[in-house]
């Protein structure tokens, strides 16, 4: 009988998109599963024709009632396995509910393993988010090589997104055939953000040194919040800003590096398969950094105030204050390091 599971995520974009290795592996491990994904809504752009998953299913809101329910009503799909993935406590609580013979589950930050699921090797212990969702699979058996993240966009949309740069290097009087870097400055919260005052000048430093295609590719409220259409006018650097989700992604697959936050943008950008260089600001590299240094590097200011997260650990120390003054852990981070790094 061909296995049927059930694997669960329910975390933001970019973890999402670093949930993609774990599933690529289930896939790969079993080959002939109909394997279902269940996450939020605003994930359903990241998760869209991959090919590790057959069915998705979607949570509209974060409610534990709609958790519940939605649990329940996936009782009727008869899985063999069901995977909580860096699980949230109500996860943990209610996973039974969806009916799966078995369960393996990872809390997020209990020291054990959760009740019921199949047990962990170290439940524990601190590691990289890709390396953490692999927990699940290395408690089924599976072993072999780490697969990297991945998406995947269509040929339709890759051409009309290519299509679109190009035309808008033009208008801006860039060169479209030289090597592409995309600037990536958005970041789900703000003091993740390299600032606007900071990030403008390596856009134009690169701009002006003439080796690299700069693109700008953001969300549509930090581009307005930051009155980007008017500074990339004036730098004539070509500006992303409009369309959904599957049209930023489109858009940054286009370019051959990306320099970007502590992000789910970052995320993407790795996933598409370019050279990403990250500004680590308050986040904790040790978690959210899954990547080889050597293709993608990270710029990271020693600084006193990130008191989260374990005293002989510097990796995994975090900061988690929404009301900074100084912002140091960014404005440490000098643009000459920033261009020595992207390669200008």
């Amino acid at each position: 009988m061909k296995a049927k599971i059930l694997a669960i995520k329910l975390r933001a974009i970019g973890d999402t998109v670093i949930w993609t290795s774990a599933l690529s592996q289930l896939r790969r491990e079993w080959p002939d599963a109909e394997i279902h994904a269940l996450t939020f809504a605003t994930n359903q752009a990241v998760l869209h024709n991959h090919p590790a998953i057959d069915k998705l299913h979607l949570l509209s809101g974060k409610g534990r009632w709609e958790l519940i329910k939605t649990l329940y009503s996936l009782r009727s799909q008869k899985y063999q396995w069901v995977m909580g993935f860096h699980a949230t406590t109500s996860l943990c609580r209610w996973a039974w509910l969806a009916g799966g013979s078995r369960l393996a589950l990872h809390h997020h930050s209990w020291m054990h393993t959760p009740k019921g699921s199949v047990t962990l090797s170290a439940p524990a212990r601190l590691q990289d988010a890709i390396s953490r969702d692999h927990q699940i699979l290395e408690a089924l058996g599976f072993s072999g090589p780490t697969l990297p993240t991945s998406l995947w966009l269509t040929n339709e949309e890759k051409k009309r997104a290519e299509d679109l740069v190009c035309q808008r290097i033009r208008a801006c009087g860039g060169n479209e055939d030289k090597a592409r870097l995309a600037f990536l400055p958005g970041a789900g919260h703000h003091l993740r953000r390299y600032p606007k005052d900071l990030w403008l000048p390596v856009v134009e430093r690169v701009a002006k040194a003439g080796l690299q295609q700069p693109l700008v590719v953001i969300d549509r409220a930090v581009s307005e919040e930051w009155g980007l259409r008017e500074e990339c006018a004036r730098l004539n650097v070509p500006l992303f800003d409009d369309g959904g989700l599957r049209d930023f992604m489109a858009v940054v697959s286009r370019a051959q590096a990306a320099l970007a936050n502590d992000s789910g943008p970052g995320h993407i950008a790795v996933a598409l398969g370019l050279k990403t260089t990250f500004l680590f600001g308050p986040g904790c590299v040790g978690d959210w950094h899954c990547y080889e240094l050597s293709r993608n590097p990270v710029l990271r200011a020693s600084v006193s105030c990130r008191t989260e997260g374990p005293k002989n650990d510097e990796r995994f120390q975090f900061c988690t204050v929404d009301v900074c003054e100084h912002h140091s852990c960014m404005r440490k981070i000098k643009l000459n390091q920033i261009i020595d790094v992207i390669g200008n």
